[in-house]
C-alpha cells in the first residue's frame, strides 16, 4: 500500500514584502496548526507565535498580508455565509473565466441564477502581494446586495481559500489595498466613479502573480 508523507509548509507573506517559511512534519502537530490557522479570529488575535524545538517566532498579526499552508491534507474551510467554495485562479484561469463571465452578461444573460453566482476576484495587498480567486456564492437576498459586495469582504475578519497546489490561505482583508470583481455587477454606474481599470504598474521581481489586463 503506497502512503503518503504528511507535511506542512506554511508561508507568511507580510506587508513589507517578504515572506517567511515554517515546516512541520508531525502529523498530530500539522492538526494542531491548521485547526489554529482555521479560525475566524486568525488576524485579530495580536501576536501568531511559531515553536519548535530549535526555535520560537512571534510575528505581529497586524503586519501580516496573507498565509499560505501547503500540505497534501488540506482542512476544511469555514466560509462566510452565503459562500460555497473560493479557490485560488490562475492566469489563464482567471483571464478565461472573467472574460467569458464579462461577455455572458455583456450579451443578456441572467448572470446571477439560482445554482449561484460566480465571481471572479483580484485581489491586491499593501505588502504588493497580487492573488486571484474563483468565487462561488448562493443567491440570497440577505447577503448577495450586489453594490454592497466588495464593502462586505472587506468588513470580514479573515478571507479563508483554497489554493490552486491543494493546500489553503488566509488573506487580512485589513491589509487589502484593492480588490477588483469581474463581471461587473447590475449597476455599477451608480456605485462608484465611472472608469475602466486600465493597467497596475507594480514592483518589479515580486513573487507573485503578474498583472492581468482584461
Amino acid at each position: 500500500m503506497k502512503t503518503t508523507n504528511i507535511d506542512l509548509t506554511i508561508e507568511i507573506r507580510s506587508e513589507n514584502g517578504s515572506h517567511t517559511q515554517f515546516y512541520e512534519d508531525h502529523e498530530d502537530n500539522i492538526d494542531k496548526i491548521l485547526s489554529q490557522l482555521i479560525t475566524p479570529r486568525l488576524f485579530t488575535q495580536p501576536l501568531l507565535t511559531l515553536a519548535s524545538e530549535r526555535s520560537v517566532s512571534t510575528v505581529s498579526c497586524r503586519t501580516i498580508d496573507l498565509i499560505v499552508a501547503q500540505t497534501p491534507k488540506p482542512p476544511s474551510l469555514l466560509l462566510p455565509p452565503g459562500w460555497l467554495d473560493i479557490v485560488e485562479a490562475g492566469v489563464e484561469v482567471f483571464r478565461g473565466g472573467a472574460l467569458a463571465n464579462t461577455a455572458d452578461c455583456a450579451d443578456g444573460e441572467n448572470f446571477p441564477t439560482t445554482a449561484g453566482i460566480t465571481s471572479y476576484l483580484e485581489i491586491h495587498t499593501i505588502g504588493d502581494w497580487m492573488i486571484n480567486l474563483k468565487l462561488q456564492t448562493v443567491v440570497q437576498d440577505n447577503i448577495w446586495d450586489e453594490p454592497q459586495f466588495l464593502a462586505h469582504i472587506l468588513d470580514l475578519p479573515v478571507i479563508p481559500f483554497r489554493t490552486e497546489s491543494g493546500g489553503v490561505g488566509f488573506i487580512n482583508p485589513t491589509k487589502i489595498s484593492r480588490v477588483t470583481m469581474h463581471p461587473a455587477f447590475s449597476g455599477v454606474g451608480l456605485a462608484g466613479l465611472p472608469a475602466d481599470l486600465l493597467r497596475c504598474v507594480r514592483q518589479q521581481n515580486h513573487h507573485s502573480s503578474p498583472m492581468i489586463r482584461l
